[in-house]
């Protein structure tokens, strides 16, 4: 069995994204009103993903850590009702996402040779985009309690897995229409989202399938090189 090494980071990613995505359905389906522990599980999913981050990268992981330690705090805070900090955890939580996001996409875009952790970190960006939109969309619950037909203002825990399953409905421009935004604002952020959506779809994949054939020319060519050589040899 291959051992996954620092070259494979995206699978602890990936580990932790589809972990956060089946435990707020859990949580949502069989155990509502757990918030407290909806959360703790939240920063632990994260936490694991923060493990795929490259050691050398010590500026990165410090900011991950730092981000959930924020998140947790406020979080603390807003449970125990000595004040209300939703709105902080929320933006704690969207930065780490979208930090994350940058990061893989970076590293998943700059790259001359197309392995499957490639492949793998293309799937996180994917996921970790509609993951980002979803706090986008609780931010606004936060800010505009009528902002969504189909959610109820609640705490956000509450909504979460709501909000997760209508960012990436919108993000693969399904649309089914059970959730719909009605304010000017979320509807900007609506159709931006699926308008991301595709283009990262049809982007990343002509990019990857240009740097395969790429790939394998160069492979052709140095077997081709190499089988010239032997024939000289021979000579």
């Amino acid at each position: 069995m291959k051992k996954v090494s620092k070259d494979d980071n995206f699978y602890f990613l990936l580990a932790a994204l589809l972990g956060l995505l089946f435990i707020s359905a859990f949580m949502q389906q069989l155990f509502a009103g757990g918030q407290k522990t909806i959360l703790a599980l939240i920063i632990i999913c994260l936490g694991v993903s923060i493990a795929g981050v490259h050691r050398e990268k010590v500026f990165y992981r410090n900011w991950y850590g730092f981000l959930l330690f924020l998140a947790a705090i406020s979080g603390t805070f807003t449970f125990l009702e000595t004040v209300d900090l939703s709105l902080v955890t929320l933006f704690t939580l969207l930065f780490f996402l979208l930090s994350h996001t940058y990061t893989a996409l970076k590293q998943v875009m700059i790259t001359d040779y197309v392995s499957g952790n490639q492949i793998v970190g293309s799937i996180c960006v994917y996921l970790l985009l509609g993951l980002s939109w979803s706090f986008i969309y609780l931010i606004q619950l936060e800010l505009f309690p009528t902002a969504f037909n189909g959610i109820e203002y609640k705490p956000w825990l509450d909504n979460l897995f709501e909000a997760v399953y209508f960012s990436f409905i919108t993000l693969t421009t399904v649309g089914y229409g059970d959730i719909s935004p009605a304010l000017p604002i979320p509807r900007f952020f609506v159709f931006i989202e699926s308008i991301l959506g595709g283009f990262y779809l049809a982007i990343m994949v002509a990019s990857l399938v240009s740097s395969r054939l790429s790939q394998s020319d160069n492979k052709q060519a140095q077997h081709d090189h190499t089988g010239s050589e032997s024939v000289e040899r021979e000579k």
